[in-house]
């Protein structure tokens, strides 16, 4: 190197050459599929979302081809067809025999749609329309196809019919005619939920609901949760909303109809019990935390002696015992009637049609996960269809009304339109122009927002049915208490070292033998454990160790971890790389908060673009890590235990 010139080269191209290899690397995965990464997609999940819908379109059914009866082709219709190549001066040179040998040839099948066909409904459709009735230019075709194709290519309606045959198993955009179902699915998104259940829980120190001694905590990760959801029954065809009527529970309890249910449901009396650690309804409400009616007693005083760093009321997802005009998908809301919910009042119902659209995306995403396991050679592309199989159905949720327009100003009279445009949003001063943000004028809603409802509601049902079907089934409560959950892993503290060998109902443990696969990965042999890592929907050992504090939600450490696992922190919004804020998120940070009722500080260093300067500068922001303030259950006069929020 001579000279500076020499080293900056040296030094973008120790950077750049490995990003450009990745690059094509990456490029060529999605070749597999025939996309260009950068032609048919500006991100990850626009590209997910094709191979995904890619991988249902190549699964789509046909009709079955059985032959019908054999018939002549009636002789009567030839005159007509003479009349109109006449009328259009085309050539007409058609014979009965070479409709009869076509009529063998094709089954007696139509050639578009593969329907049966008898002397009445068949017919002689001209492959290509601007020549005549001519041998050659013959396909035998129903009477409806035939009048239906016009113009169109075969290759064209044969796709049209085949979609047409395979609308119930298809996912559709909201049609403009019922854009109320999109106003009301936009309303009811949640999701995930991530929620404190007991805020300390220390080997040989605390006690599992008052009573027992906690022996060891240990949390569950489920596999693929979302990829799991996109794999089952999802929402297909035209959705339509119909008026609930007398028997649509008893319906919808038989299978009879499908799709998502607006209603009133509550959690009865005798049953407040049995749901009061993991209530069931999921929902987006307003925490009134200056209401100490409903944030209880302790956390309302805790909140109004801060003063000046007092909490404000928020929207935030909680759990509760009941939900007030709420859409809920019919798999979850047949649970939720199986384990004795009460709906009270029915609005009306969106109707769809139940099929396993993406089942084969859900193989394809996880025998290449497989693959990779077995051939390092093949790691990368198996972690590319991880991130491929979590991002795939992202879009269908998206929030189209925040979407913007940029343009760029340099002119006076230009920029003062923009800013007197009622679509004008924001502006930016640049060097020797504006950058003005402008709402779009039109939106189209295009995107299916009804199955990123149905996978969120399906992993929302996934956790239920792992709390209540699995672990509330087989254990006595005496023995676990669910400390913290997240949209697909739970937290739990067992009265024993080894819970699922020493701590299930003696009566169940034959039970527990026969379905145990039914929630965890086998493992009898290494063969099929390799296989069931990669199972989405079941759930493998994520931690255990022996203490854990949770203060609030992303915010939890779990220390005096077991052998193979480490110290875990999650301390959302503060920076943990490279030893940063080690003073405060360690386990006397966390410990210190619970006992003592403060509020730890902590700092995040970067550097920024500064808008006055143009320039970049350093910056280090001081806020808070470590907080006791919990608002989304009742937190009780312990500080410790809580309870669901009556909302």
């Amino acid at each position: 190197m001579k000279s500076i010139k020499d080293l900056l080269i040296w030094y973008n191209n120790l950077d750049a050459v490995p990003f450009i290899k990745a690059i094509k690397a990456q490029r060529e995965l999605f070749k597999r599929f025939d996309l260009d990464m950068f032609a048919d997609g500006v991100s990850l999940p626009g590209l997910s979302e094709k191979v995904m819908y890619q991988t249902c379109f190549n699964n789509l059914q046909y009709l079955d081809k059985k032959p019908a009866n054999a018939f002549q082709f009636p002789s009567k219709r030839m005159s007509g067809y003479k009349s109109q190549d006449a009328k259009a001066k085309r050539k007409f040179g058609m014979t009965l025999e070479h409709l009869n040998t076509l009529l063998q040839k094709q089954k007696y099948l139509c050639g578009l749609c593969n329907c049966l066909l008898t002397a009445d409904t068949a017919s002689a459709d001209r492959i290509n329309n601007k020549l005549g009735h001519i041998d050659g230019n013959i396909l035998i075709s129903c009477v409806k196809c035939n009048s239906a194709r016009k113009d169109m290519s075969l290759g064209g309606f044969r796709y049209k019919n085949l979609l047409e045959f395979n609308s119930d198993k298809l996912v559709y955009s909201i049609d403009r005619e019922e854009k109320d179902i999109y106003a009301k699915m936009k309303a009811n998104i949640a999701g995930g939920p991530s929620i404190i259940f007991n805020r300390y829980a220390k080997r040989n120190e605390t006690k599992i609901r008052g009573g027992k001694v906690c022996k060891k905590i240990i949390g569950y990760d489920t596999n693929a949760l979302y990829l799991w959801a996109l794999g089952n029954e999802m929402p297909c065809g035209r959705l339509t909303t119909v008026e609930a009527y007398d028997g649509i529970i008893d319906d919808i309890k038989a299978d009879k109809v499908f799709g998502f249910l607006e209603c009133d449901i509550r959690t009865p009396e005798h049953r407040k019990q049995y749901f009061g650690e993991m209530t069931p309804i999921f929902k987006n409400v307003l925490i009134d935390c200056t209401n100490e009616s409903v944030i209880g007693k302790h956390m309302f005083d805790h909140n109004e002696a801060r003063k000046q760093s007092r909490a404000k009321p928020a929207r935030k997802l909680i759990g509760s015992y009941f939900g007030e005009k709420i859409l809920i998908y019919t798999p979850l809301l047949k649970w939720y009637l199986s384990h004795g919910m009460e709906i009270t009042k029915t609005y009306c119902f969106i109707k769809a049609s139940s099929h396993k659209a993406f089942a084969p995306f859900m193989e394809t995403v996880s025998n290449t996960r497989r693959e990779g396991d077995v051939d390092k050679s093949k790691a990368m592309i198996a972690e590319m269809m991880k991130l491929v199989g979590n991002s795939a159905f992202g879009r269908s949720g998206m929030d189209m009304s925040k979407h913007k327009e940029v343009k760029y100003e340099s002119s006076d009279k230009a920029i003062k339109n923009k800013i007197e445009h009622f679509t004008f949003h924001g502006l930016e001063e640049l060097n020797d122009a504006c950058e003005i943000t402008m709402k779009k004028r039109r939106l189209n809603n295009k995107n299916p927002i009804h199955l990123s409802i149905a996978i969120c509601q399906l992993a929302k049902l996934r956790m239920l049915q792992f709390y209540y079907d699995c672990i509330d089934f087989y254990f006595d409560r005496s023995d676990f208490q669910y400390q913290e959950m997240d949209t697909d892993s739970a937290y739990i503290a067992f009265s024993y070292e080894n819970p699922f060998q020493d701590c299930i109902k003696p009566k169940l443990r034959a039970h527990f033998k026969e379905h145990k696969y039914d929630w965890f990965p086998r493992d009898y042999n290494t063969e099929v454990a390799k296989f069931d890592r990669r199972t989405p929907g079941l759930f493998k050992d994520e931690w255990s160790g022996d203490s854990m504090v949770s203060l609030s939600s992303k915010n939890y450490i779990c220390y005096l971890p077991d052998e193979s696992y480490k110290v875990k922190v999650s301390a959302k919004g503060i920076q943990q790389g490279g030893g940063r804020n080690n003073g405060v998120l360690n386990p006397d940070g966390f410990e210190t908060v619970v006992r003592d009722r403060i509020t730890l500080q902590g700092a995040n260093k970067g550097f920024r673009l500064s808008k006055e300067t143009k320039s970049i500068i350093t910056y280090t922001q001081n806020k808070t890590a470590l907080n006791y303030y919990y608002d989304k259950r009742r937190v009780l006069d312990d500080g410790i235990t809580t309870e669901p929020l009556d909302i």
